[in-house]
């Protein structure tokens, strides 16, 4: 006993320590795999042997071409060369954005400031009010001392708004790349000034006698507008095609610079104003106002003073006087923040355009990622990258600035025009797929309804596939029109596939029967069937079950896989049906007369087909009985109409011959010929009789 109970404290240590270690060595193992799963780097290459990104603006079909015949240590080389592209332009994205930002500050700050001069004026303005009624010491001095107080800490605020107003500024100029921001966005005014005048200078052409002095000085500054806007924008289009840092670059940058100065000349012609750099004129307005606001000194005792005077002015010219500085003060700063604004909705406009050229370059970057993978490269760490830095932010606070953005992305090229195309893609697409499918699914149906002996079930299976999945075939191709990857949609149909498979079982079983029955064709709608010790006529199959209306009104549903791995009976397979009886006689009938009389009655029903001929022979004894066999042929419409006619003909012949008749015994059989070989197969079904009659199975 003491050895069973020591074994089984030592098997049960075993079994705690085999558990505790279990999850430790999962963790390993997890962890192993998690590592093993990392994103590889991707093999680093030499930009500066990369072909294809001479002109970054190469259309994709024509780089697709390019790429084929590349090897895959030329595709690394291309790769980092796209990389290094995509990088400056999400710098210069990043750049233009922070630019935004810090011209958003500018104008809160400035916008801070002329609220606090507005205040400081109506604290001003009351306290004047009081002052003149006001004696030193009543309680009217004191409040009108307070609204100085509140005077002298809104001048305060304001002075420190536009401090911190400048100091942002400082911040743009002295950062060379938000520097060179705001120069794109300045840029893209120019050229907007130049396109509005114009649209002008042709309006008021129009207007003039052609010929006329005035006629031809509009024509001759229409043309020079005109030249100088395509000087600009081939300029523009000529530094896009150029890899950034390049000595092609830089020249074409210069040349963009010259045809700049260039059209900001014509069109300060045109307007007749010299335009004054919107940075420098706004430093220097911030900086008169703050040289103003610090000449101006508001003491609590109700005195205003200006610094570095050391006169106390006391009356009310005085107060009046540094009101109207104030207000004054207010409305310039009102007026450099919108003019800030304007140049700060530019920078959103260019960040729009400078966000579609960076869509341009993912797409053919996209191209060269996906040539690399396919000759055996790993562009994990590529395709990381930009999914990061594809992610678009908008500031909603920034209400103006974010309906310039979406303003601008709907017009542009990469952007709101490419999606509009995009999505009249996809709707073409379903619409023209719909279309044929239904056109394709009507010919399938009438080629099938001309097939003759086709199963109706196979032909509305058929016919339905090629509907239904003509669409479905289109959708999945709209949606290459939209950009969307197939890749992850068919992985994830195929999962959900295998989880539904084993979920549905009996369904999948239901469905594969429908099939066999379809393909198979055992029985069609319409047909006359038993199946499973149901007896009715079959009213519609589907895949998952058959319906069978019974002779009384009901409605039996069977599930295929039943139907399938049963015993199918079709009464209605052939195109005529054997009616046939067994008739009991007594033994004392003359058996000649009655396969006479049988005969002649068989034979003078008009529905009773001549071929197959009518039939009639003795089956067999039974006690005082002789049963005889009596077989007419009629097709399947005339069939119950044929049974009923003759059970009355024969009841009322033999009545009158005065023949007996004992018990009657109906069958009914099924014959389908085969007009090849001549040769019939019979099937025997059940069917109730009549009160009077007798029912035998009969195996024939």
């Amino acid at each position: 006993m003491r050895y069973r109970v020591r074994a089984v404290v030592i098997a049960s240590v075993v079994c705690l320590f085999t558990l505790w270690s279990m999850p430790a060595k999962t963790q390993e193992n997890a962890a192993e795999t998690e590592t093993s799963e990392k994103v590889q780097p991707a093999t680093s290459g030499n930009p500066e042997f990369a072909i294809t990104t001479q002109d970054p603006t190469v259309p994709v079909d024509q780089l697709e071409l390019l790429l084929k015949p590349l090897t895959l240590a030329e595709l690394e080389n291309e790769s980092a060369a796209w990389l290094i592209l995509l990088k400056t332009k999400v710098q210069q994205v990043s750049d233009a954005e922070i630019a935004i930002k810090r011209q958003n500050e500018s104008i809160n700050k400035q916008q801070e400031a002329a609220d606090a001069l507005k205040n400081a004026q109506e604290s001003l303005s009351k306290a004047e009010e009081q002052l003149k009624s006001a004696a030193p010491g009543s309680s009217e001095y004191e409040e009108a001392t307070k609204k100085f107080e509140e005077a002298k800490d809104n001048l305060q605020k304001a002075q420190d708004s536009i401090q911190a107003a400048q100091e942002a500024k400082k911040d743009i100029q002295q950062d060379s790349n938000l520097k060179d921001a705001i120069d794109k966005a300045k840029e893209t005014e120019v050229l907007d000034r130049g396109k509005v005048d114009l649209d002008k200078l042709r309006s008021q052409r129009e207007q003039l006698t052609a010929g006329s002095l005035a006629y031809d000085n509009a024509t001759q500054k229409i043309d020079r507008l005109e030249a100088a806007i395509k000087d600009f924008e081939d300029a523009q289009n000529k530094q896009k095609e150029t890899v950034p840092d390049s000595a092609e670059f830089e020249a074409a940058t210069q040349q963009l610079e010259t045809a700049q100065k260039n059209l900001l000349t014509i069109v300060d012609e045109v307007e007749g104003v010299k335009t004054q750099d919107t940075t420098e004129k706004s430093s220097q307005e911030l900086n008169q106002t703050e040289a103003a606001l610090n000449n101006t000194q508001i003491d609590g005792d109700g005195s205003t003073k200006v610094a570095g005077s050391v006169d106390s002015l006391k009356d009310q010219e005085s107060i009046q006087q540094q009101g109207d500085k104030l207000e004054q003060a207010a409305e310039n700063l009102d007026k450099n923040a919108q003019e800030e604004a304007e140049l700060k909705n530019q920078l959103v406009a260019t960040v729009t355009e400078l966000q579609s050229e960076r869509t341009a370059l993912v797409d053919r970057f996209k191209v060269v990622l996906d040539e690399l993978e396919r000759k055996g490269g790993t562009p994990d760490s590529y395709k990381k990258y930009i999914e990061a830095i594809s992610i678009i932010t908008i500031d909603l606070q920034d209400t103006e600035g974010a309906g310039v953005r979406i303003m601008s992305w709907l017009q542009s090229e990469e952007g709101g025009i490419r999606w509009a195309i995009n999505i009249g893609k996809f709707v073409g697409i379903i619409g023209v797929s719909f279309f044929v499918s239904q056109s394709l699914g009507n010919i399938v149906n009438k080629s099938l309804q001309q097939l003759n002996g086709g199963s109706e079930l196979l032909r509305q299976f058929i016919v339905m596939v090629v509907k239904r999945g003509g669409v479905v075939v289109g959708v999945l191709l709209a949606l290459t029109a939209l950009e969307v990857s197939l890749g992850p949609i068919l992985a994830l149909v195929g999962g959900a596939s295998f989880v539904l498979a084993f979920a549905l079982q009996s369904n999948l079983g239901n469905f594969a029967s429908g099939l066999m029955i379809m393909f198979n064709k055992p029985f069609d709608i319409g047909d006359e069937v038993k199946l499973g010790g149901i007896w009715g006529y079959v009213d519609s199959i589907s895949l998952a079950s058959t319906k069978i209306s019974g002779f009384t009104g009901q409605m039996y549903v069977i599930p295929n896989n039943t139907v399938w791995s049963g015993m199918i009976e079709n009464l209605s397979h052939g195109d005529i049906r054997m009616v046939s009886l067994l008739l009991r006689v007594g033994l004392e009938e003359d058996l000649t007369r009655v396969r006479n009389l049988l005969m002649e009655i068989l034979t003078s029903h008009p529905k009773v087909l001549e071929n197959p001929k009518p039939s009639t022979f003795l089956w067999n004894y039974e006690g005082y009985y002789m049963t005889m066999y009596v077989g007419a042929w009629a097709t399947h419409a005339d069939f119950w109409y044929v049974y009923d006619e003759l059970i009355q003909m024969i009841q009322e012949r033999f009545n009158q011959e005065n023949i007996p008749v004992a018990a009657h015994e109906i069958q009914y059989m099924v014959e389908l010929e085969n007009h090849r070989n001549g040769s019939s197969r019979h099937t025997t079904p059940s069917f109730p009789a009549p009160e009077n009659l007798t029912y035998q199975s009969y195996d024939g």
